[in-house]
Parts: structure tokens; C-alpha cells; sequence
């Protein structure tokens, strides 16, 4: 089951959050796995997010950049104050 899921026309994204935890690295390592297990087209119209809190935004990017990038994952930061950021790849 999909976290989060936005459709706009043809464009889709399929997120998954996790939440502030004590196990961050393990959340993160966990998230990655579900997004890949997600990842059933190579249409380029569809991309996947990691939402993490900023707790968390470290772990997630134990991932470098250049692999989010091929992967189409992009990384989204949520604040304290639960304003949500992209994070820049």
C-alpha cells in the first residue's frame, strides 16, 4: 500500500513517509526498499519521494544524489513545524 500518491494529467508521484522514530537509519533503509518494490513501470512520467522528518533527512541521504536522480526518487524534508520541503538531489 502506497503512503502517498498524486496524480496531475499524465504526471504521477508515489511517496512513501515515514514518521519520527528512534530507528531513522533503519525507517529510511526500509522506505528505499518499498519504493523500489513499487517501481512497476519505467514510464518517465512517474516518479517515487522519500518524506522523512528532518530527523531523518541524514539517513535518507545515505543514498547519494546521483542514484536518487536515476532512480527518479526524490527526498522530501518535513520540518518540526510540519511544513513539507523538497530537498535538493
Amino acid at each position: 500500500m502506497t503512503d502517498v500518491e498524486a496524480v496531475r494529467g499524465d504526471a504521477r508521484l508515489i511517496g512513501e513517509a515515514k514518521g519520527r522514530t528512534q530507528e531513522k537509519g533503519i525507517d529510511a533503509d526500509t522506505a528505499y526498499g518499498q519504493l523500489l518494490r513499487r517501481m512497476i513501470s519505467d514510464s518517465p512520467d512517474i516518479r517515487h519521494a522519500l518524506i522523512v522528518p528532518t530527523s531523518s533527512v541524514w539517513h535518507a541521504e545515505r543514498v547519494p544524489a546521483h542514484v536518487r536522480r536515476l532512480l527518479r526518487i526524490d527526498l522530501y524534508e518535513v520540518t518540526d513545524d510540519d511544513q513539507v520541503r523538497p530537498h535538493p538531489a
